[in-house]
């Protein structure tokens, strides 16, 4: 199910590469959008549930996509990491989920690792820009949660695993 407002019910949101890096770089289109939900889960309405390796991966995505100077990058993702935010890592078992999602979906494992995240936390959304999650996710437990309007959303950059 797609999700383009919180509803009062989440209690746990997965971020993605894309909500991370939107969130904390001030000039993307997106930030407005997304920011907000993230500072909400930093201020405690949920919890927000972040992939270990996904702030190195943000900042890269900061730094090469969107332009961010190294030091405001590393600057914004190590304050992100001083907020309350859940650092979660993965089992054994959610990434050989991750492989058998991508088989049964027949989509890439990288995208179907953060549904298997999600299931295995037993989050509420997952929020990302990625419009490829509206239909993986369309079965699932939880929801899509994608703030961002379908014109401005176009003119977005996929972001690469």
């Amino acid at each position: 199910m797609k999700m383009t407002d919180l509803s009062d019910d989440i209690e746990s949101i997965v971020l993605d590469v894309n909500s991370l890096a939107i969130a904390l770089t001030d000039n993307h289109p997106g930030h407005d959008h997304i920011r907000p939900i993230v500072e909400r889960g930093v201020e405690g309405e949920f919890d927000l549930l972040l992939f270990d390796y996904l702030p190195f991966r943000a900042q890269y995505v900061m730094e090469k996509m969107f332009q961010v100077p190294n030091l405001e990058a590393r600057n914004s993702i190590q304050h992100f990491l001083r907020s309350p935010v859940l650092v979660i890592s993965a089992s054994r078992k959610t990434l050989l989920e991750a492989y058998q999602i991508s088989a049964e979906k027949n989509h890439d494992v990288y995208d179907c690792f953060f549904i298997s995240l999600a299931r295995n936390e037993e989050a509420d959304a997952i929020l990302t820009t990625d419009t490829d999650f509206e239909q993986l996710c369309e079965e699932e437990d939880f929801s899509y949660l994608n703030p961002v309007p379908g014109p401005l959303l176009a003119r977005f950059e996929k972001v690469p695993g």
